[in-house]
């Protein structure tokens, strides 16, 4: 998860330097946060011993998966479209890449081509187990859009680098995007500088009382 952590503690940090405040973070909302919760829950599952190499969880596992990534884009979908508020358009983006990936992912069995070369370069061999049940498939000739697959290998210099898909680039943009433009919203030096002004203005201004 550090392609979609990094690019988001980096835009916080930028907002945080140029003034903003994490009130924003807060005042922002998330709509329908509750389903990502479950989504996140049902990947948990799927994917984690002992239910990976359950006979049933191979076979009906990766159309959980497809579902549960459609879970996520409903609530992409729900903050980005449902309101009229110009803050709204990073989900929208997030909303693009989650879309690519559910595509990509649902044409292709429910399971996310990855380019083995990518995995050569990343790990030094491919971390696919035929024996349990895992979310990515090797990129092979008959992978359907393979363009929209996990091809992109992340430096090597970044830690746990991984290798991800053009809807995990746009998806990581978004959110980023997100938190960038919240934490503007309520910023710290407007709000500084008016208790600075009103300090000043209370001690310049000569006492209205009567004498003593």
């Amino acid at each position: 998860m550090v392609w979609l952590l990094a690019p988001t503690l980096l835009a916080f940090g930028l907002a945080l330097v140029l003034g903003g405040s994490p009130q924003g973070l807060l005042a922002g909302g998330l709509r329908a946060w509750p389903v990502i919760l479950i989504a996140f829950a049902i990947e948990l599952v799927l994917y984690n011993p002992p239910v990976d190499r359950q006979p049933w969880a191979m076979t009906v596992g990766p159309w959980l998966w497809v579902a549960a990534q459609g879970m996520f884009l409903t609530v992409l979908v729900v903050n980005g479209w449902s309101i009229a508020d110009r803050s709204a358009w990073p989900w929208r983006i997030a909303a693009l890449g989650i879309g690519l990936n559910t595509f990509v992912v649902a044409m292709n069995g429910g399971h996310m081509p990855q380019s083995p070369q990518a995995a050569l370069a990343v790990w030094g061999a491919s971390h696919i187990d035929p024996q349990r049940l895992q979310n990515v498939v090797a990129l092979g000739a008959d992978t359907r859009l393979p363009w929209l697959a996990d091809v992109l290998a992340e430096p090597g210099w970044l830690p746990r680098p991984n290798i991800v898909s053009i809807g995990d680039v746009l998806l990581a943009m978004g959110i980023a995007s997100w938190v960038f433009v919240a934490t503007m919203r309520h910023p710290r030096r407007v709000t500084m500088g008016l208790r600075i002004g009103t300090r000043i203005d209370a001690v310049a201004r000569p006492h209205q009382g009567g004498p003593h």
